[in-house]
């Protein structure tokens, strides 16, 4: 399997991980690192094993079903860093009823013996809609 190939099935591993609700299947996926960082949409960094997974406990607890589909993906490989940038269109459904939401990703994946690790996931929420362009400057 090429680096592409098996930095995009660790991208997808991350999204399955979400999608199964299950923190071990996310745990599986991070680096077990002190430098790793998580940015959810519309939260503060987190850095650190701890407060990531912490994070993460209580999202996956806090719903009973998110799916992603997936658009435009965008892989850049540096040795043994990959960045990938993906756009999210999630439908979860929780207490409060179902949610859809558009949240463009950027996943940092670094090399560590045999497989690619997440050390940074950051999600920032899109609310322009797709065709809108950026002010200028």
């Amino acid at each position: 399997m090429s680096d592409r190939e098996s930095v995009l099935a660790a991208n997808r591993a991350f999204y399955d991980a979400f999608e199964s609700l299950d923190a071990e299947k996310m745990e599986a996926v991070w680096l077990r690192d002190p430098r790793i960082i998580c940015i959810h949409p519309g939260w503060r960094k987190l850095s650190g094993w701890g407060p990531i997974m912490s994070s993460w406990e209580r999202i996956l607890d806090n719903v009973f079903e998110m799916k992603f589909e997936l658009g435009e993906i965008e892989v850049t490989i540096s040795g043994d860093l990959a960045i990938v940038v993906v756009e999210e269109s999630l439908t979860q459904r929780g207490y409060d009823g179902t949610e859809r939401s558009n949240v463009l990703a950027t996943n940092v994946f670094e090399r560590a013996g045999n497989g690619w690790f997440m050390v940074m996931h950051h999600g920032s929420p899109v609310l322009a809609p797709p065709d809108d362009e950026p002010p200028l400057q």
